[in-house]
């Protein structure tokens, strides 16, 4: 670029620094003629809002609609459970740590690395309880999109990590003082399943994932969905370190956690209860004014054919636990309730009803620990007498 140009190009690059400086707009291009829609996106949510989902939720006939939905939910998100039986490739541990505050209860802590699919090594956490019950039962936890699944047994290792494990996201550690057996599963994107080895990534940790998922006829969700029943096929197999309790298999995600908790009920039977934290309201609404930058929720066709309350209507007649803060600004509270609510027909016609709920805790967008633990005790996993 010779000196004229590189000057003319550094000249408007400074006045329009300078008009934004002023206030002034800075749009190149001419107004919009009257009665024109320009905005590729526009277009779009209108036909969100006008869709018709082919598979709402049918109450008459709950196990015909859920056999056809989530049959089409597993061809439309790429979920192929079972493509090869997964192997173990390395661990790290074992560790011994504390389970409880006061230092009265002790865990030995083991990262397993299992291999999903061909190239692809899922790390899955363990944390057993000194005088783990056996069979035990299971905690799954999923972190938001956080540093990583290490928050679930209260390690940091970024500096807001200690900012969240301060409020409580330390919920894996917390389990394992409560007799679970917790398995903390890394999500593709975050931790130690970071994108590490692409010549040039995104700065979105997720995007470059599911935009190959995508070209591939496959999705973020799907695989994600994939990798706990991978973790379930081998929790539950010959090759587990731990008996398991296959009737006491629950699933806590907080945030982008919470979202593939959703997903993963909705496709796996095997998990008899999910708690969504933070992460529970209608794809369209997320969208549209929140944008899919993630690429998170890009599954071709989903909107017309679900919403979120077929994804809570696909997990009935199983616990569903939908908690969100009343000033969550990327989850409100609202929408956690219409999402539940739209589900509700499907949990009352399978006599379930008492099985779903919307819980609102009081703050914005983050971990609630005492108000979780409450809701899984009155409806995830009631103590047993």
């Amino acid at each position: 670029m010779d000196w004229q140009v590189r000057r003319k190009v550094y000249g408007h690059a400074l006045r329009n620094k300078i008009g934004r400086w002023l206030g002034r707009s800075i749009d190149p291009y001419p107004a919009r003629p009257e009665g024109t829609a320009l905005s590729p996106s526009l277009g779009l949510a209108v036909l969100t809002r006008e869709a018709a989902r082919r598979h709402a939720c049918d109450p008459a006939d709950m196990a015909g609609w859920q056999s056809a939905a989530r049959a089409t939910l597993a061809a439309m998100t790429g979920y192929r459970p079972g493509e090869g039986a997964p192997t173990l490739t390395a661990t790290r541990g074992p560790f011994e740590m504390p389970v409880t505050d006061a230092g009265a209860g002790s865990a030995t802590r083991t990262t397993y690395y299992l291999r999903v699919r061909p190239e692809t090594d899922v790390p899955v956490t363990l944390i057993a309880p000194a005088g783990l019950a056996a069979p035990a039962p299971v905690f799954l936890h999923l972190a938001g999109s956080t540093s990583g699944v290490h928050l679930g047994w209260g390690e940091a290792k970024v500096p807001i990590d200690h900012q969240r494990l301060s409020i409580g996201a330390d919920m894996a550690r917390q389990a394992a003082g409560r007799g679970y057996l917790a398995v903390c599963i890394e999500q593709s994107g975050y931790g130690e399943m970071g994108e590490r080895d692409l010549a040039k990534r995104s700065s979105t940790r997720t995007l470059d994932a599911a935009t190959h998922a995508v070209l591939l006829g496959r999705t973020l969700q799907g695989l994600r969905a994939m990798d706990i029943s991978a973790a379930l096929d081998w929790l539950l197999g010959p090759a587990a370190p731990h008996p398991v309790d296959p009737e006491r298999i629950f699933l806590f995600g907080h945030s982008s956690g919470g979202t593939t908790a959703q997903f993963t009920a909705a496709l796996e039977p095997r998990i008899r209860g999910v708690l969504a934290s933070g992460s529970v309201r209608r794809i369209a609404e997320i969208v549209t004014t929140r944008g899919s930058g993630s690429g998170e929720h890009l599954i071709p066709g989903f909107l017309d054919a679900f919403e979120t309350d077929d994804l809570i209507a696909l997990t009935a007649p199983r616990p569903f636990v939908g908690l969100s803060g009343a000033r969550d600004h990327i989850f409100p509270f609202e929408g956690v309730a219409r999402a539940v609510d739209g589900a509700r027909a499907a949990y009352a016609a399978l006599g379930a009803d008492s099985r779903l709920a919307a819980v609102e805790a009081p703050a914005g967008h983050r971990y609630y620990a005492a108000e979780s633990w409450a809701a899984w005790e009155k409806f995830i996993d009631p103590p047993r007498r």
